[in-house]
């Protein structure tokens, strides 16, 4: 599986994958490049830098350089110190430029959305892995456990104090049952379907799959355990509210 940061290496130039796509052989297909054996051996070289802890806030000269592919171009042999080199250069020119997309919050980077006289902060990563919970019932989740007593939580009522705006969480099943109500006055939370549809032209892709507070059904219809998420593509998927390893992407919002 192709990692953050990916790209291609050529003789005389290095060409990055776009965010939230990092697939070689995707990113070969837009250069209308055959992604063949023998193109490896002559044309180019499959390579990503990866960061620590999949922490892209780190100094990208401390990031793990990996070669995606068995063999390598004899010119890229000869001298793979330079091209490893060129290509940190490109990552790290690509990720200045990412930064300042985004506002840098609590220690996390966030994209900031206006909607009348307020403003969503969506993290443009995942704070943890976690499982959801016993149950698709985020009103009593593990996850909304862990964020409403979370560091972040405490550090964004220092940052903002009165200005954070309590959230109302609808958790309506995606086929319209009201089982579970809504979540009243949190000031973290994940989002729901209804948010991912309002905001979600404007929620940058991420690599880790994350958790929707939006339950796929409720046990009027024999199903307390899947739960909606979002995969790296921005593909709306359905998962067991036990898997453990799914993202949770907070949002805070607060007024203008």
């Amino acid at each position: 599986m192709c990692q953050f940061k990916s790209g291609i290496i050529f003789k005389n130039k290095v060409v990055l994958a776009p965010d939230g796509n990092e697939s070689h052989t995707d990113l070969l297909e837009s250069l209308e490049i055959e992604d063949s054996t023998v193109n490896m051996a002559k044309m180019f070289v499959r390579v990503e830098l990866i960061p620590k802890d999949g922490n892209k806030m780190t100094d990208v000269k401390n990031w793990r350089y990996n070669v995606d592919q068995d063999f390598t171009p004899d010119w890229y042999d000869k001298d793979p110190e330079r091209y490893e080199q060129e290509f940190r250069d490109a990552v790290e020119e690509h990720m200045e430029e990412w930064k300042k997309q985004f506002k840098f919050i609590c220690g996390y980077y966030w994209t900031s959305v206006k909607d009348g006289n307020l403003t969503y902060y969506f993290m443009n990563d995942i704070l943890k892995k976690s499982r959801f919970g016993k149950s698709n019932n985020y009103g009593e989740s593990d996850i909304r456990n862990d964020l409403i007593n979370s560091k972040l939580a405490k550090d964004l009522k220092k940052e903002f104090g009165d200005k954070l705006v309590p959230i109302s969480l609808d958790l309506t099943s995606i086929d319209g049952f009201k089982d579970y109500g809504s979540v009243e006055g949190d000031i973290l939370s994940i989002l729901n379907i209804q948010l991912l549809m309002k905001f979600g032209e404007n929620i940058p892709l991420i690599d880790n799959w994350y958790w929707l507070a939006t339950p796929n059904q409720t046990k009027k219809r024999g199903d307390t355990r899947y739960v909606r998420y979002v995969n790296s593509s921005g593909r709306v998927c359905c998962g067991d509210c036990d898997w453990d390893d799914m993202g949770v992407r907070p949002f805070f919002i607060v007024q203008s």
